[in-house]
């Protein structure tokens, strides 16, 4: 019988990293019967989904998703093949943007063994993390303001931080047998990282050190999230430019030397959202673990010398402005000996 595998992230898990590296290794995959499908030129499996969410016309594919998924399960279905799916979009929550049918999926997929595989990251990290993520494209809601949104709902940005229901939506469509779930923080701290610990599941046999290596292994790093917040910040309702950005993360490091650890929340804020996600993490981690003994999620991952959003003073904003009077100070330079040329 064949096997169905399905990577749904969560997103802001090292999802690029994993798609990008199991893209390039396709040929060794398919040597231990894994068949991870090709959607060039992306890496990961979003194509298939766009006929269930709205993304971005980049993504889709002639024919629709749905076809492409059938085409792919007559192809592997009755054979020994194990067929690895990979997008982050498969735990999207819904809403505006929608969200898989995985009833339709499985009818898909008649036939096949059904395995889920999820990464869950600590909630403040993740709300930090989407926050950076939104920033690409249109500013983001203010971290106090993405806070109380996040704990009133469950949800940021039409994704599931309340882990106990996305969990819960998994297993409307899937035993409890069928999923494994992941603590992103152990997960990276394993052997072979996130992709090591997935491959456990998917291809026992196949360690990382046989795969070719893509991006030495850090695919589609986010900046860092108070540097960010800083050129928000000076920037005022519009999304800071590349020269604004590069004089926040410049000031931060003259500011705070040494590699800090840093935080987009305050302490306060931390605390909030560990005393409200705790029952709700307490629970997952009680239904996860009936199949998964000791499954947890990590806690209170905030080093205590980091440097939270109330820490930075005065001085920080300060030497951001002489970051910027001095680029445009360079940029000026420049344009006078280009004319003078």
């Amino acid at each position: 019988m064949a096997r169905l595998v399905l990577h749904i992230g969560t997103h802001k898990t090292g999802t690029t990293t994993v798609q990008d590296i199991l893209h390039a290794n396709r040929a060794l995959l398919a040597e231990h019967a894994v068949i991870y499908p090709d959607c060039a030129p992306h890496t990961g499996h979003h194509g298939f989904l766009t006929d269930w969410i709205a993304l971005p016309a980049a993504y889709v594919r002639d024919g629709g998703g749905r076809r492409g998924l059938a085409r792919l399960a007559d192809i592997w279905r009755g054979t020994e093949a194990t067929l690895l799916l990979s997008s982050e979009e498969f735990s999207r929550a819904g809403g505006v943007g929608g969200r898989v049918d995985f009833e339709e999926l499985r009818r898909i997929f008649e036939g096949y063994d059904t395995l889920v595989l999820c990464v869950l990251r600590e909630q403040w990290q993740f709300l930090q993390s989407v926050y950076v993520e939104v920033a690409r494209s249109r500013v983001p809601p203010r971290p106090p303001n993405l806070i109380t949104g996040a704990l009133a709902t469950g949800l940021v940005d039409g994704l599931f931080c309340d882990y106990g229901r996305l969990h819960g939506k998994l297993r409307h469509h899937f035993a409890a047998d069928e999923m494994r779930f992941f603590d992103y923080a152990v997960a990276r701290s394993s052997p072979g990282g996130v992709v090591g610990t997935l491959l456990r599941h998917v291809a026992p046999a196949l360690t990382v050190d046989r795969l070719l290596p893509v991006n030495c292994g850090m695919s589609n790093v986010s900046p860092r999230a108070l540097s960010l917040w800083a050129a928000l910040a000076v920037a005022g309702n519009k999304l800071p430019d590349t020269e604004l950005r590069d004089a926040a993360s410049t000031a931060f490091d003259l500011e705070y030397p040494g590699g800090v650890a840093s935080c987009l929340f305050t302490r306060e804020e931390l605390r909030e959202m560990a005393g409200h996600f705790t029952a709700t993490n307490a629970a997952l981690c009680e239904a996860v673990s009936r199949v998964q003994s000791g499954f947890a999620l990590s806690r209170n991952s905030v080093a205590a010398d980091a440097i939270c959003r109330e820490d930075i003073s005065s001085a920080y904003f300060l030497r951001l402005a002489r970051r910027l009077w001095m680029a445009q100070r360079e940029t000026g330079e420049s344009l006078m000996r280009h004319a003078d040329g």
